[in-house]
Parts: C-alpha cells; sequence; structure tokens
C-alpha cells in the first residue's frame, strides 16, 4: 500500500480546514524524530485556547480581531483538533492557525516517501519535522492558503493566511516561529 494516499488524506483536511476557517472570515529509514519521542497524544483538554495562541503568535495578528474566541474544535475517532481564526475588519487580511492531535500520528518516513519532508533545526529541536509540498521551504516566501505543518509527535501544527492587508507581509519562516510557539504552549 502507497503512503501518499494516506498522506493526502491526511493533509487534505488539513488544508481544508485551514481555508474553512478563512473562508468564515470572508476570505475566499526508521523515524529519529517525532511520535517515538512522545508516548502518547495529548487528551483534547490540553489544546491551548485561541486567546493562549493569539499570544504566542504576537506580531504575526497585531491589529486583526479573532472571529470565535472559543474557535472550532473537531473531534473524530483519529484525531481531534483546534482552529482559530482572526481577521483585519478594515484590510481584508486573514490569519489561521490549526493544532491537530493524530491518533496515527504522520512520521518522518511517511513524508520523506511522499516527497514533502523538510529538516528545520527550530522544530528539531521540539524532536519535530516539517511537511510542505515538494519538501522544498523557502523562509522569505509569503504565508498562503497552504502553510508548512511543523510535526511534533502526535501534533500538527499549522499556519496560513490570505496575504492580504496586515498579513500581506507574513513569511513561511514567521509561520514556523508561530507554529514552534504553539507547540511549546503544550509542552
Amino acid at each position: 500500500m502507497s503512503v501518499l494516499p494516506s498522506t493526502a488524506r491526511r493533509l487534505g483536511p488539513l488544508a481544508a480546514a485551514l481555508l474553512v476557517a478563512l473562508a468564515a472570515c470572508g476570505e475566499a529509514p526508521a523515524p529519529s524524530r517525532g511520535p517515538a519521542v512522545l508516548s502518547a497524544p495529548p487528551p483534547p483538554e490540553a489544546l491551548p485556547d485561541c486567546d493562549a495562541i493569539a499570544t504566542a503568535l504576537g506580531e504575526l495578528i497585531a491589529g486583526l480581531a479573532v472571529v470565535d474566541p472559543a474557535g472550532t474544535r473537531q473531534d473524530t475517532a483519529d484525531a481531534f483538533s483546534l482552529s482559530c481564526a482572526w481577521r483585519g475588519a478594515d484590510d481584508g487580511a486573514a490569519l489561521g492557525a490549526i493544532v491537530i492531535v493524530d491518533q496515527q500520528p504522520l512520521t518522518e518516513a511517511d513524508m520523506r516517501r511522499a516527497g514533502l519532508y523538510v529538516d528545520d533545526p527550530r522544530v528539531a529541536a521540539l524532536g519535530g519535522f516539517i511537511a510542505y509540498p515538494e519538501g522544498r521551504l523557502d523562509g522569505a516566501e509569503i504565508l498562503g492558503p497552504v502553510g508548512p505543518q511543523v510535526i511534533v509527535g502526535p501534533v500538527t501544527v499549522t499556519l496560513a493566511a490570505n496575504a492580504r492587508g496586515a498579513v500581506a507581509d507574513v513569511t513561511l519562516a514567521q509561520a514556523v516561529d508561530g507554529a514552534v510557539a504553539i507547540h511549546r504552549l503544550m509542552r
């Protein structure tokens, strides 16, 4: 069985969830890191709330208002998640963050086979890695609707934006920094 279809199924809902969150704003080898580091997924109540995530994101959401202070929570047999979104009232800016805890986490080996693996020292320091299209991440590129997935064990954190207004200059490097800060909230 190919890893790619399974990986695509897991990545697709993440991208879709981020797009839904932004749309709600009115805008359209054996792994050495990851799951081996953590013995069990954190419980749903261990997820930070949108206020804590906003604090972790700091300047990335300066001037933006939270869309729903409670965020959107989803719980399935395979995963649970929280997504939070912020938008600019005057400039159309929108930025979203999603935290997913997967009962069957994506691994470094899965991402390497799928051509999505990116090694990054900021994420490696947490015992994780990044998944990003084509396995290439240019930190200077502007964050769009598909952001880098920062995967540490069973927890994936991703930011996405619409590259308008206040978030027009948010880079992929800043998105990774933000995702790392959110991961640190759960430690």
